[in-house]
């Protein structure tokens, strides 16, 4: 399966939301066993990503990206998290 330019741009953009749980972590912003888990804040943010993007483009959220590139943007949101969090 081809990805569209959109749906690489999400995947980015889960991989950038990742890097950013990471370093909140590692700055004490974000507890890493609180209430609200880490790839929690991950899988929010991508949806907040695609409803702002969705509501820019002016069509249904829904059909901005397809389903396998939104569990690869969680999936590679996650692990860029925890090798962040790791490394960092």
């Amino acid at each position: 399966m081809r990805l569209s330019r959109n749906e690489l741009l999400f995947v980015a953009l889960g991989a950038l939301l990742g890097a950013i749980v990471a370093y909140a972590v590692k700055a004490g912003l974000v507890a890493r066993d609180g209430a609200l888990p880490p790839f929690a804040i991950v899988l929010l943010g991508l949806g907040f990503v695609e409803l702002v993007f969705g509501y820019a483009a002016g069509r249904s959220p829904g059909t901005l990206v397809g389903m396998p590139a939104r569990f690869l943007a969680f999936v590679v949101g996650v692990c860029v998290f925890l090798l962040g969090d790791r490394y960092v």
